[in-house]
């Protein structure tokens, strides 16, 4: 499996573990990781998720039709996804930040839907970053296959904090950290509203 799965008190680390093949979503691997996604959500002794990835590319896409429910598991599950960017993080990769809570990115960090270069439209990815972003900017992003950086993301709303490289882990990690040991009945009320 190309996925690692660690537990830290009440954090779960869940750590995109191909960097050989630059994290690339395929089929199996979407829905290993909606599996444990979905698993962590479930688990009382979990507060929170930590969605990352091992080497320079966060994920450099996707190579499957993956059904929506990855690309829309951050509106389904009522703990705290954080995700952590460093490095690439392109179409299904996109999508997945779009789905976290709380996304962190390594200055640096470069964003984008770049399927129609391949001219694919990929509905559910395409869906996913709209409800972050908004749908004007999604569809701009989708038509032309642009990539953007980490400023533009963070002042899409998109990427909420921005660190060094060699700090993201550790900031990353705190936040998650933190959001994990919170009140839980104030998480499931944030999330019920």
């Amino acid at each position: 499996m190309s996925i690692r799965v660690e537990q830290d008190g009440r954090l779960r680390r869940i750590t995109l573990a191909a960097p050989e093949k630059r994290n690339l979503l395929d089929a199996a691997l979407c829905q290993d990781l909606l599996a444990i996604l979905r698993a962590a959500a479930a688990d009382d002794t979990v507060g929170a998720i930590l969605l990352d990835a091992e080497g320079p590319v966060f994920c450099s896409g996707i190579d499957a039709e993956a059904g929506a429910d990855l690309f829309t598991i951050g509106r389904r599950i009522s703990k705290p996804l954080v995700a952590a960017v460093k490095g690439v993080a392109l179409s299904g990769g996109l999508a997945l930040l779009a789905n976290a809570h709380v996304v962190l990115a390594a200055q640096g960090s470069s964003f984008g839907l770049t399927d129609i270069r391949e001219g694919v439209w990929n509905k559910a990815l395409y869906r996913a970053v709209a409800g972050a972003i908004g749908e004007r900017r999604a569809r701009e992003l989708s038509l032309t296959g642009r990539v953007f950086s980490t400023p533009d993301a963070l002042s899409w709303g998109l990427v909420h904090m921005v660190a060094p490289a060699f700090e993201l882990d550790e900031r990353a990690t705190e936040v998650a950290t933190a959001l994990a040991n919170a009140n839980a009945n104030a998480i499931r009320t944030a999330f019920s509203s």
